[in-house]
């Protein structure tokens, strides 16, 4: 799951940019909150996994930057 939220913070972006009328005040904040959040999350998790020397938490991580590839792929093809 924690593989997918830098994706859908690209997306929550991207309705930024393109569709500007649709980022009113409360989606906006919502939007806004919610990418700083997966920053602080991602940043965390990054932070944790750099100090770790430990193949299996290695492993975790790419098993995360993965999931988050094949759902932007999967949404790619909707």
């Amino acid at each position: 799951m924690v593989g997918i939220l830098p994706v859908m913070m690209d997306y929550m972006e991207d309705v930024k940019d393109d569709f500007p009328q649709l980022y009113r005040k409360q989606i906006k904040k919502a939007g806004n909150d919610f990418v700083s959040e997966v920053y602080k999350l991602g940043d965390t998790i990054y932070a944790k996994i750099d100090e770790e020397n430990d193949q299996e938490v290695r492993e975790f991580y790419n098993e995360v930057i993965n999931m988050g590839r094949i759902f932007n792929n999967w949404m790619s093809e909707l």
